[in-house]
């Protein structure tokens, strides 16, 4: 199987449709599905946002707008369901890998700034369980973002259908620690799931999190989070929310964005990169991510995460551990002797034998593909030289552009990915071609002159090349000021 349809396979989760009929009524009208541009930030129980109830409702906590619907047998059924579910899953995984990062991993686990999860979908459980006290989540997936409809505007069998499709469809996470999502795509075919938010509305429920708002964006050509005007699908899109945690005051947000991250889709576009880079302190974690960053079809996304996360948590899914030792000091937990049979070419004999060399023992849970053969295994990277217990370390990097005490100007030209070789004809004719790196992509620069006016015969012939978007940029001791 090519690796594109490994992606679209194990990442499509919730393809479905959302609406329904009140329990008295024969219609939904618009005014009954909750706008996703809600921005207020609520202050008190009577000021939240209505998502907040239809998380509760989810979670089979009380909720007065929906007490008739919660005094029925069904839902009473669904909530001590829902109870038990969670209990076991927190008794048996998230209270022992709390346990454990606490010992093991605890400036992983008590950081504060932003988790950033790629392929991490609508898996918010084990990113609150590994990092529970980030400020800021940042979830990607290809999964649908979805709306949401109030359940006192659904049917009874509707409403019935809702609620057991969700519990169903932690069935994987609760086994094995992750979505399976050729089993998902089938679970979520029916009328009233349609997207991640209903996985993420129940999480944060479960978390005892109050919702605050709740917005639908986008990521616009600057790379700032926007609400939406009509052009989302033309970017990364999805949803922000804000919520406080159970007994404290801080606000903090998860943004969920759809997004393809395979090179065809990311080549040429840099708003993601813009976008990720505003948070200057972030953790990447990587959990049954196919392997996608250890192939040729993911080498922006892996570029972006090398070039921008300090620090990394994965299992053998993610970054190749023959990748992250150069730049990393990697400690390895658990055990490892061979992927699932479906992902046999990402083999990992080196990874195989450091642990075995450190006489590894197994996890005290469960996590990842390697569970469904008893073997869990966890890398926690810091680059070298970043950190000391958690301060930060990191000298200047090198960004090519020659540091002088002068003001200078040059004409900005191209952005690229990768660097372009001297000799490609792109650049002939092109005087004093230079380039910088900033959000992880080389900007390429024409001519250097004390002034923009001398600047301004360069950036015709930059035009007259073909580079229509040129524009002069100013560079004082080398550093470009914008």
């Amino acid at each position: 199987m090519k690796v594109s349809h490994i992606f679209y396979l194990l990442t499509a989760i919730l393809l479905c449709a959302c609406g329904g009929k009140n329990h008295n009524q024969s219609a939904t009208s618009n005014s009954d599905t909750i706008s996703q541009t809600e921005s207020t930030i609520y202050l008190n129980q009577s000021e939240l946002p209505p998502v907040n109830d239809l998380a509760r409702f989810l979670a089979g906590k009380p909720v007065d707008q929906f007490a008739s619907i919660q005094s029925s047998d069904y839902y009473k059924d669904y909530a001590k369901k829902a109870s038990q579910q969670w209990s076991d899953l927190t008794a048996k995984t998230l209270n022992p890998i709390k346990q454990w990062c606490n010992t093991n991993i605890p400036q992983f686990h008590n950081d504060t700034s932003c988790l950033f999860y790629p392929f991490g979908g609508p898996d918010l459980v084990f990113a609150f369980t590994f990092f529970p006290n980030e400020t800021d989540y940042v979830l990607l997936g290809l999964e649908n973002p979805g709306s949401v409809t109030m359940p006192d505007r659904l049917t009874e069998s509707e409403t019935r259908e809702y609620l057991d499709s969700l519990l169903y469809s932690y069935r994987y996470i609760n086994k094995y620690g992750f979505f399976v999502a050729s089993h998902m795509h089938d679970d979520f075919k029916n009328q009233t799931l349609n997207g991640t938010i209903h996985l993420i509305l129940y999480t944060l429920a479960m978390e005892n999190c109050i919702i605050t708002s709740y917005k639908d964006v986008y990521i616009n050509d600057l790379g700032k989070i926007t609400e939406n005007d009509g052009n989302r699908k033309k970017h990364p899109y999805g949803y922000k929310i804000t919520f406080t945690k159970d007994g404290d005051t801080k606000t903090r947000s998860i943004t969920y964005l759809r997004m393809e991250a395979s090179d065809p889709a990311m080549s040429g576009t840099f708003e993601f990169a813009y976008y990720i880079n505003s948070y200057p302190e972030k953790i990447c974690y990587l959990k049954s991510a196919s392997y996608l960053l250890q192939n040729n079809e993911f080498t922006i996304m892996r570029k972006i995460l090398l070039d921008q996360c300090d620090r990394i948590l994965q299992d053998e899914s993610g970054l190749a551990y023959a990748r992250v030792i150069k730049d990393y000091d990697v400690n390895i937990f658990g055990t490892y002797t061979r992927p699932m049979n479906v992902f046999s070419y990402y083999k990992q004999e080196d990874l195989k034998n450091a642990l075995a060399a450190r006489n590894s023992k197994p996890l005290p849970f469960k996590i990842g593909y390697a569970s469904q053969i008893n073997e869990s295994v966890l890398m926690a990277c810091t680059r070298k030289g970043k950190y000391d217990y958690g301060h930060s370390q990191q000298p200047e990097k090198d960004n090519h552009i020659a540091v002088t005490k002068d003001t200078v100007f040059k004409v900005q030209f191209k952005v690229s990915w990768n660097m372009i070789p001297n000799d490609d004809p792109m650049l002939d004719g092109i005087p004093d071609v230079d380039y910088y790196t900033d959000n992880s992509v080389y900007k390429y620069t024409a001519g250097c002159k004390k002034s923009e006016a001398e600047c301004r015969d360069i950036l015709q012939i930059v035009k007259n090349k073909g580079f229509t978007d040129a524009f002069i940029v100013k560079f004082v001791n080398g550093k470009r000021i914008k």
